[in-house]
């Protein structure tokens, strides 16, 4: 049985692929229609940050990407939508409007399941009135800041869940939390696609300039990353190249960025498609995950982990919730600078257990929690 899908997603479709995009994938690929609505964003927003140009540029247009699978960009919202509950009602109708658009103009089916990704979208419900309704939680969206009050997303939040017939998390510590408010909550850790990842590649040829031992890292370079401890780590391992792969956002990074840009072992290489990374890391010792300590991250499910030991590479982390009771062999925990070199130096001089990566690997695939996904959601619809 194939179930139409509308993702209200947290991303836009030419970000790095997360399990948001790959739901969309698979359920269009399977026959099922899909709208996926790309992350809103804010007048406000636009002005600030140039990178958001493109969205204003495509704002109001939906495109076939693929049989079956509609990426739509809505149009601007009122800012403070994490903040004020006006704004927040202006924003759900905004996008319910733009849905239905969608809906009218491709000839979507009447009865339709909807998946949110943002914690205040609750409302939307009650407007486009979904067959089924589901949330699926990625982050501790309390924990962002900005322009959002941590009170009024934690609201919105539990009352989104209440009104969704399951919730979805990444983190054990969300299940924690969302339980409360929705029993039917399941746990749904990110996973990697190892066909993606696993390919036997040279390295590209502007990694080869590069002399080893190479230490890399790949995803976003946000006010989440933590360039003090990177900035420490790479002054002290003058013989190791840092290589940094993923985009910065108006200068989040700071002065300790631009001191960290500045020293000779350390490589930023931008923002490049998922299908380079295996050619990009190819070689490396080790991949890293240098996060701030926070509440946020207390909450993560890191998926650059998977798509680490699926190039065969350990990783070497700071301490994480989700990343407790993971084998060594496959991630390293440290709690300091020090032991983040300690544990850095160990994977340039040991290596990787191929043996533990690869069974870690087959046993957190997208196939696998996809198919949990998709069994939740026909069994709800087959109920109503």
């Amino acid at each position: 049985m194939n179930v139409p899908l509308i993702i209200f997603s947290s991303q836009d479709f030419d970000d790095l692929p997360t399990r948001k995009h790959r739901i969309a994938k698979k359920f269009a690929s399977q026959g099922s229609k899909v709208i996926y609505i790309e992350a809103p964003f804010t007048h406000l927003s636009a002005l600030k940050d140039p990178t958001y140009r493109p969205k204003v540029e495509r704002k109001g247009q939906i495109r076939e990407v693929s049989p079956n699978l509609w990426v739509a960009s809505p149009p601007p919202m009122m800012p403070f939508y994490g903040r004020f509950g006006f704004a927040q009602n202006s924003a759900c109708r905004t996008l319910a409007s733009f849905a239905k658009k969608a809906i009218e103009k491709i000839s979507f089916p009447k009865e339709f399941a909807c998946l949110f990704y943002l914690p205040w979208m609750g409302l939307i419900i009650g407007m486009i009135k979904p067959k089924v309704a589901l949330y699926d939680c990625v982050d501790d969206h309390a924990g962002y800041g900005g322009t959002s009050s941590k009170s009024f997303i934690e609201r919105a939040e539990g009352e989104l869940c209440k009104k969704c017939d399951t919730v979805f998390v990444t983190a054990r510590s969300l299940t924690k939390r969302l339980s409360l408010f929705n029993p039917k909550t399941v746990y749904m850790p990110n996973a990697v696609d190892p066909e993606l990842f696993r390919r036997q590649v040279r390295p590209a040829p502007e990694i080869e300039k590069i002399p080893a031992p190479r230490v890399a890292y790949a995803g976003a370079l946000r006010w989440w990353f933590d360039t003090g401890l990177m900035l420490e780590i790479a002054q002290r391992m003058p013989k190791a190249n840092f290589i940094f792969i993923g985009s910065e956002r108006n200068g989040e990074l700071g002065e300790e960025g631009q001191k960290l840009r500045g020293l000779g072992n350390v490589h930023f290489l931008g923002k490049r498609p998922q299908e380079e990374l295996p050619s990009l890391m190819s070689g490396a010792s080790c991949g890293i995950i240098p996060f701030r300590q926070n509440s946020l991250i207390a909450s993560v499910s890191p998926l650059k982990l998977y798509e680490y030991a699926s190039m065969g590479l350990p990783t070497v982390s700071v301490p994480m919730e989700e990343l407790e009771g993971m084998p060594e062999d496959v991630v390293k925990i440290a709690k300091t600078p020090g032991d983040f070199i300690l544990e850095i130096g160990k994977a340039i001089t040991e290596g990787p257990n191929k043996e533990r990566m690869e069974d870690f690997v087959s046993k957190n695939t997208w196939e696998a929690r996809i198919k949990t996904f998709e069994e939740t959601l026909l069994g709800l619809w087959q109920e109503k």
